[in-house]
């Protein structure tokens, strides 16, 4: 109970960008995606494409994440996109598209 209390508070910070441990990558840092502006994928069409992937593939998929969470704790790393995704039930874009990354891979993805 503790831990699934703890993992949720990870991730609810990681969502409203109060992590401390987030930075801007450089261009340098992860090789910067072509990803035409204004790209908008379902939920279901970012999900098949990030589940398992690693990093470099995220990166060059969906480009740059406006915030990551390097933070290598009971969720693993953490990186938020904002706007790429739609949600199905309004057609509107998601607020939030965040992934996490554990033992290198993508094991989960939460839209709000």
């Amino acid at each position: 109970m503790k831990s699934s209390l703890l993992k949720a508070a990870v991730l609810a910070f990681s969502l409203l960008g109060l992590s401390a441990c987030d930075h801007s990558h450089s261009p340098d840092s992860l090789h910067a995606a072509k990803i035409p502006a204004g790209k908008k994928w379902t939920r279901e069409e970012f999900t098949k494409l990030a589940m398992g992937q690693p990093d470099t593939v995220i990166a060059s998929t969906f480009g740059q994440p406006v915030q990551d969470n390097d933070y290598a704790g009971p969720l693993g790393i953490v990186w938020t996109y904002h706007g790429i995704t739609v949600n199905p039930q309004t057609g509107q874009p998601d607020q939030f598209a965040t992934v996490v990354f554990e033992h290198g891979k993508v094991t989960k993805v939460v839209f709000k």
